[in-house]
Formats: C-alpha cells, sequence, structure tokens
C-alpha cells in the first residue's frame, strides 16, 4: 500500500491507476463515475459484485417472509 490508499503495480515501477483500481474492486470498464474519483474513494467502495450479492440474499428474505 502507498500513500492515500493507493497500491503499487506488482510488475512495473508505479502506483495502480483509478481505472486498475476500479477494476479489482468489481467495477465494469464501461462503469463511468460522476464525479472525478480518487484512488482510496475506490478503496473504500463496497464492490458492485458484492453490492448485488447482499441484494439479492435480502431481496430473497424480504420475500420469504411475506410469503409465511
Amino acid at each position: 500500500m502507498g500513500k492515500l490508499g493507493m497500491c503499487f503495480h506488482p510488475d512495473q515501477d508505479r502506483i495502480l491507476t483509478v481505472h486498475e483500481c476500479a477494476r479489482s474492486q468489481g467495477f465494469p470498464d464501461t462503469y463511468q463515475f460522476a464525479v472525478n474519483i480518487q484512488h482510496k474513494q475506490i478503496g473504500n467502495a463496497v464492490p458492485p459484485p458484492l453490492a448485488y450479492a447482499l441484494w439479492r440474499k435480502l431481496k430473497e428474505a424480504v420475500d420469504s417472509k411475506r410469503i409465511a
């Protein structure tokens, strides 16, 4: 880890780009951020695949309560 939450590239002498960090968190390459996003914001984000999995399980639990 570098300063401000930046990660170093494993093979090159540089930090990862914001785009590379976003990709590692599960953001699709086509995702458009609304603002000029920073490395630390990407690192603090809930990865979209995790958010989707949580939503799916919560919806499943709510739906099962409605049926019961």
